[in-house]
């Protein structure tokens, strides 16, 4: 048996143990007067075989339960990659793991068709695509950092935009992350009531629907989940779209950096006050290896602290959690975050590559801390404040056609 890829820490124990009763191939020293009967050694290594056969069963059956993201490189990391060579390395390791692909009427985010058409043509039949929709009228109403140079400005414009994305999924596997942001703005009842979310959420859920094989996930603000007044109205507000049709459960921290036991917590109060566990999350662990944010800031804005999280999979050992996800690209800005605390590193508009972000983002992350992959070099490592110089870079319309994947590998 061999596993390439993330297992559990009790598969790969198991697993281990079986390897090396195979290769050893010593027979253990024993005294003559105690040396067993051949019959013993036949009942040895008959409980050997069972054993290897439940632990190949047990495998076969994590590998038939896992999914297969598939996904297309982010649309800035390719001129990232030219702009500043440092990074490249990085780069082009988190395009192996899935990071979602954005289907957005935003310019910063391609053009919406043709990203569609090669995430189709890329990724295999047997995986499951890996989808944020983000194409609401009016999105980000609150702080409107996301909300300019969207082509999608009606309800009948975002009808027509969601069937164009179903059109070309069909029948295939698809997990979907629905509009950021805005069920948590509708539990505000401010400017997302106004501006109609709830029914055009209810009519994108519609929708997507009508294919048997999509996963959707509402995507709640977190903060709305910390206390139980706001959880409960943001839970009525998914039982009423859910009855729409086929979501699964909410996505949360989606372009944040909370640590995945926090949201784990925050997942339960949202079961408890929806009054079922039947509803499971996702949990964006792109950008939330640094756990500071947890105790000493409610800083949401390019963190200079905050670390890249671990990879998307969907065998996270947690009940309640069916997957992480790398939902927001790390490396992407948040925006310019001039009016944001010292804890905020000011950059270039939400969605352009911020160089200077995600250097602190790879330094302090995943996979320099757990997997020692090499750092790249920060020329700001030393400078103070909450302003840092970031070079202009153009982001890219033109997708790659590289398939990214995450999850296990068993053969």
């Amino acid at each position: 048996v061999r596993v390439v890829g993330t297992l559990s820490g009790d598969a790969l124990a198991v697993i281990t143990f079986v390897s090396i009763g195979q290769t050893q191939g010593r027979r253990p020293v024993l005294e003559k007067r105690r040396q067993p009967s051949k019959a013993s050694y036949t009942g040895l290594g008959t409980s050997m075989v069972l054993l290897l056969l439940v632990v190949l069963g047990w495998v076969g059956s994590v590998a038939h339960a896992a999914d297969t993201l598939c996904s297309l490189p982010p649309v800035t990391y390719a001129d990232a990659k030219v702009a500043h060579p440092d990074s490249a390395f990085a780069l082009s390791h988190l395009e192996t793991f899935g990071i979602a692909t954005w289907y957005s009427d935003r310019d910063v985010n391609g053009n919406a068709t043709q990203t569609a058409v090669d995430l189709i043509a890329t990724c295999p039949e047997s995986s499951r695509l890996n989808v944020v929709v983000y194409g609401l009228p009016n999105k980000d109403c609150d702080a409107g950092y996301s909300n300019g140079n969207g082509t999608v400005k009606t309800g009948k414009d975002y009808e027509e935009f969601i069937t164009n994305l179903t059109a070309l999924v069909g029948e295939r596997k698809v997990l979907y992350v629905l509009e950021p942001d805005a069920v948590g703005l509708l539990a505000n009842k401010g400017c997302a009531v106004e501006y109609g979310y709830q029914s055009n959420l209810t009519a994108a859920i519609t929708l997507l629907s009508k294919n048997p094989n999509a996963e959707i996930y509402l995507d709640v603000g977190f903060w709305t989940l910390e206390r139980s007044d706001t959880a409960y109205i943001v839970a009525q507000i998914v039982k009423e779209l859910a009855q729409a049709g086929r979501v699964k459960g909410i996505a949360l921290n989606t372009s944040n950096y909370r640590s995945t036991t926090q949201i784990a917590d925050l997942c339960t109060s949202f079961q408890t006050a929806v009054g079922s566990t039947d509803m499971h999350c996702v949990i964006d662990s792109s950008r939330n290896f640094q756990e500071f944010a947890d105790a000493s800031s409610s800083e949401w804005c390019n963190v200079r602290k905050a670390g890249i999280g671990a990879p998307p999979t969907n065998v996270t050992d947690l009940d309640n959690i069916d997957y992480w996800l790398y939902v927001k690209p790390p490396g992407d800005s948040d925006g310019t975050c001039v009016d944001q605390s010292t804890d905020a590193m000011r950059g270039p508009p939400a969605g352009e590559f911020f160089n200077d972000h995600f250097i602190k983002l790879w330094n302090q992350g995943y996979f320099v801390n757990t997997q020692q992959m090499d750092t790249i070099y920060d020329p700001n490592a030393e400078t103070s404040g909450s302003t840092s110089q970031w070079p202009t870079s153009a982001t890219t319309w033109a997708v790659t056609g590289l398939t990214t994947f995450s999850l296990i590998v068993l053969h």
